[in-house]
């Protein structure tokens, strides 16, 4: 059994007056004075007017917040109230609102209400005098100190109940209590969720009566050695009484007795979705080449149950100027982030109807690149869009309902698509060049030039034929039962493309070798000091051992100014960039940054050899 006292408001009296006076200063005056009159019993209270929510939308965002949208109906009080005890602990200010279908609501408040709770529950006996008190008018033998046995009728025990903190903090002095309660902690529905200001009825006593045939004998508990006792009860029924302050919002109407529906939105964090792929390849050499492309959102929720809830997951992360500043309703002194990297924002307002709101999306974050410039990079390094800044608008998945409750893990498919794609090679050569007009004598330093790693890549380039955008996320691709990488597929928007990394292509090679040209070592003079123009040529050789042409993409990258290029190579000049240098002793104005694109057919079993000449100044 359970009984409940919550303070509530009563206002009867108050109300009559209204309906005496017609002027309408009295009547507000008299209404004010209702929202502020004395706390009732539960008895007087309507339990109509308790709100109980359901959740209708969650709108879910990569970076670990979300928008959560209730509904719920009650009828008001004779305050014209409504009561809500399920009050969200995290919501960022500014974002938490409640809109009534009808009616007008004048306001929401926020608070705490003491509730006691008296729960009646058959705990077992741990101590002899609890023992006694279970038995109580049974037959009894007893075996007392010096071998003295007595048998009789358990008359009277003489106890107290004293009540005992339910908490681990006890006092030495209570260690008997102390003893019964850590064994009770182990009994579902006690300890384990009782608050600190739960108190426990412990039995508290020394002696018993025992009435014989001779009469009542007064016996010390600790004298006995052993009782017995025919069908002897183990348990005994005991109160624990909870007294708990609970969080309490209060919406008041202007209308007593009245049903009102209630849109209650807020934006909170805890609940994140992460974006994965699975890129099937087909097996044949097909000329027209697809990919079968599933995507599925990865869920981790640590805010609050979702049952039977639509989901929308959203692509990109909203603006929201305080995002960690909490509102004052939900009572809380910090927002609780349980992932510890979110940073939300919310662009788009609080309306009656959240379900047709509308997001737009930003034509694309990684735009594919030009046949003049392409070169994917070898490594792609985690976008900001999976971590918790973002510069791109929203766009949402709609999924259908499931429950996720607050803790759990989910993965859930969000669609399934076929897009055409096509082989591409890409060779990234960078050139760190040493600062160093003439070599030391006997050194042995040949070519100055350090090259990065010569491994051609093979890249697949997949085009959004779909009217949905693909989101960031991480991407397994596979050919038949094989799996060939694990990669970054980066946003790309509908009839886009983006490219993905797949593994390094050993049967097609390259390498670089350089030769100088000319040297003038006079040629300027820049800040008082005297530069060396050197004039080289790179030649650059890619061997292809595959049984069929394959696309070609080199970039070529070094310090000094380009003049001419081979085979089509399209020159980009840049100013002087240090990562092109090794202890660099000149001054930045005198050298570019130069950058050399081919794109290029390569034939099998061929080699093609393209040459670009270049020069540089260097101090001496």
């Amino acid at each position: 059994m359970s009984i409940s006292e919550p303070v509530v408001c009563r206002c009867q009296p108050l109300i009559a007056l209204v309906t005496i006076r017609r002027s309408a200063a009295w009547a507000s005056f008299v209404l004010l004075g209702c929202l502020y009159a004395a706390p009732a019993t539960a008895a007087e209270a309507k339990e109509t007017a308790q709100l109980v929510l359901k959740t209708e939308r969650a709108i879910i965002f990569k970076d670990g917040y979300c928008l959560i949208v209730k509904r719920g109906a009650a009828e008001t009080d004779d305050c014209g109230e409504i009561h809500l005890t399920d009050v969200p602990d995290a919501a960022v200010l500014g974002s938490f609102w409640a809109t009534p279908r009808e009616g007008r609501m004048i306001g929401m408040v926020a608070g705490w209400v003491e509730v006691t709770r008296r729960e009646e529950k058959d705990l077992p006996c741990l101590e002899t005098i609890e023992i006694l008190k279970a038995n109580r008018g049974k037959s009894c033998m007893v075996h007392l100190r010096d071998d003295v046995q007595l048998d009789g009728v358990i008359q009277a025990v003489l106890t107290q109940d004293t009540p005992v903190p339910v908490s681990d903090g006890l006092a030495p002095s209570f260690e008997p209590a102390a003893r019964y309660l850590s064994s009770v902690r182990a009994i579902p529905g006690i300890a384990a969720a009782a608050p600190a200001d739960s108190h426990l009825h412990a039995v508290r006593g020394t002696h018993f009566v025992l009435r014989t045939e001779k009469g009542d004998v007064l016996i010390p508990v600790a004298e006995i050695r052993r009782l017995t006792v025919r069908d002897m009860e183990t348990t005994l029924a005991r109160t624990v009484t909870t007294k708990e302050r609970t969080k309490r919002l209060t919406f008041r109407f202007a209308e007593p007795g009245q049903r009102r529906e209630l849109l209650i939105a807020y934006f909170r964090p805890g609940v994140r979705w992460i974006p994965t792929y699975r890129i099937q390849l087909p097996e044949s050499d097909a000329p027209q080449k697809m990919a079968e492309i599933a995507m599925q959102a990865e869920f981790i929720n640590e805010a609050e149950d979702l049952t039977e809830t639509p989901i929308d997951i959203v692509v990109g992360v909203p603006n929201f100027r305080f995002r960690t500043v909490p509102s004052p309703l939900v009572l809380e002194q910090t927002l609780r982030d349980a992932l510890q990297q979110a940073a939300p924002q919310l662009s788009n307002q609080f309306r009656n109807d959240l379900s047709n709101a509308l997001f737009t999306q930003r034509a694309g974050e990684f735009r594919n690149p030009q046949p003049a410039e392409a070169a994917a990079a070898v490594a792609i390094d985690l976008p900001p869009e999976l971590t918790t800044a973002a510069t791109q608008e929203l766009f949402v998945y709609n999924l259908p309902k499931f429950s996720l409750r607050k803790g759990e893990r989910a993965a859930v498919p969000v669609y399934s698509t076929q897009a055409p794609y096509q082989d591409v090679y890409t060779w990234d050569v960078q050139v760190k060049r040493s600062d160093i007009a003439t070599a030391p004598s006997g050194s042995g330093v040949g070519s100055p030039l350090t090259l990065s790693t010569n491994e051609v890549w093979r890249q697949i380039q997949l085009t959004n034929t779909g009217a949905m955008p693909w989101t960031t996320g991480a991407a397994l691709i596979m050919q038949g039962g094989q799996p060939l990488a694990q990669e970054l597929l980066t946003y790309t928007s509908s009839k886009g493309s983006c490219r993905v990394p797949v593994t390094v292509a050993v049967d097609v090679r390259g390498s670089m070798n350089t030769e100088e040209i000319e040297r003038e070592l006079q040629a300027i003079t820049w800040d008082g000091n005297r530069y060396a123009k050197i004039r080289q040529r790179a030649a650059l050789e890619v061997t292809s051992f595959k049984h069929q042409p394959i696309p070609l993409e080199i970039s070529l990258r070094f310090g000094g100014r380009a003049e001419q290029a081979s085979d089509g190579g399209k020159i980009t000049l840049a100013p002087y960039r240090e990562d092109d240098w090794n202890q660099y002793r000149g001054s930045p104005a005198v050298n570019n940054s130069s950058t050399i694109r081919w794109t290029l057919n390569l034939e099998p079993a061929k080699t093609i050899r393209p040459t670009v000449d270049y020069h540089f100044y260097a101090r001496h």
